[in-house]
């Protein structure tokens, strides 16, 4: 998958910007706060429909405009595609409209077009970070290949949100526990074929990263990724038993927790409170690896993510690092342009461009208060 031009109107500090990308490496570099990771963002925004860096799309508009677009053209094995993204003001609320090769789609219907994978600093805690940041990772990457669990996802998540709201109705206003049963079954199918989705997809992950891992560290180390299931208090739900998708299963565990799930207000089991643990030699990476053994195994599961997409639609997604290559160490830099190279186009901001090997071929942008020149 390749990026051949990048186009933006009102985006961020952006009021009007065309950018040929005709290189596999285009490293953007420049000072702080001067419009580097915007671009970034605007490939992003093309690629998912929202943004990596904040939930509130009403400030990616430029100030003071009332629209904005950000497209994409672009080449995969199907041929050559756009993907276009508007947001105009209508009537005091922003509306969105994205078009595929001219024609209006479905959020379902692009997520999966245009292929792509985002490191930041932020991913170096994938390993020691909350729970919501590795679900984050998992789901992006299995969604980009896989419709279903896209639409799984999605229908998932708004059964959770009004399961959710009549619990607090239920604990604030009372009310028979029998208004649930309709919400528990939907919650119970829906959570049982997101988790085997899950199960399927790390069944492929966990051999990738573990190969990459291996790699980075010479062979010193073995990582084993695992799946948990957990309550919304951290624990687990079978500290001994290994992860179990079934519907049985949480029709069991929701009929267990519905007087604690009423008293809090949400749902406390289910894939939304689950997460993925990462062991090194038997022990938990987390707890016990070193900060250089904790940054390998992100890195491994970043680049293992590259490798899945791959495997699973036949070419590698666009790559975009934001700022990470100043937050890793030589041998690990080196492990990722070795990575990389030749196979994976790549987008990098860096504020200085001497962070990144004057390979021929590759293109450099200087971004300077939203201006770009090449060179």
């Amino acid at each position: 998958m390749k990026v051949n031009k990048l186009y933006a109107v009102n985006f961020r500090n952006y009021a009007a910007c065309e950018l040929e990308l005709p290189a596999m490496i285009n490293v953007f570099y420049g000072q702080n706060a001067q419009g580097k990771t915007n671009l970034l963002e605007a490939l992003f925004y093309a690629a998912f429909g929202l943004s990596h860096r904040t939930s509130a799309e009403d400030e990616l508009p430029q100030l003071g405009s009332e629209a904005m677009a950000v497209g994409v053209e672009y080449a995969s094995f199907s041929g050559r595609h756009e993907v276009k993204i508007k947001k105009y003001r209508q009537q005091e609320r922003w509306k969105k409209e994205i078009l595929l090769d001219g024609a209006k789609v479905r959020p379902k219907e692009h997520y999966g077009a245009l292929n792509a994978v985002m490191f930041s600093p932020e991913d170096l805690q994938l390993v020691k970070g909350e729970p919501g940041l590795r679900r984050r990772f998992f789901d992006m990457q299995i969604a980009q290949t896989d419709p279903v669990y896209y639409d799984l996802l999605v229908k998932y998540n708004r059964v959770l949100l009004q399961r959710n709201r009549l619990l607090k109705e239920l604990r604030d206003n009372g009310g028979s526990a029998s208004a649930l049963e309709p919400w528990n079954e939907e919650f119970v199918h829906l959570a049982a074929a997101l988790v085997q989705r899950r199960l399927t997809a790390l069944g492929k992950l966990e051999s990738i990263a573990a190969e990459i891992y291996a790699s980075i560290t010479q062979h010193k180390e073995q990582l084993v990724v695992r799946y948990e299931q957990k309550a919304n208090d951290g624990t687990l739900l079978y500290p001994t038993e290994a992860a179990e998708a079934s519907e049985e299963l949480y029709r069991s565990l929701l009929q267990q927790r519905q007087r604690i799930d009423i008293l809090r207000g949400n749902t406390g089991i289910g894939p939304h409170r689950d997460d993925l643990q990462l062991l090194l030699n038997g022990l938990s990476l987390r707890s016990f690896g070193s900060q250089g053994q904790q940054r390998s195994g992100a890195l491994a599961l970043k680049l293992s993510q590259l490798e899945y997409v791959h495997r699973e639609i036949g070419e590698y997604p666009v790559l975009l690092l934001d700022d990470v290559m100043s937050e890793l160490d030589d041998s690990r830099r080196a492990q990722l342009l070795l990575f990389i190279d030749g196979r994976v186009q790549t987008f990098i901001t860096v504020n200085d461009k001497e962070w990144i090997p004057a390979l021929p071929g590759n293109a450099y942008f200087k971004i300077c208060g939203g201006t770009i020149s090449e060179g």
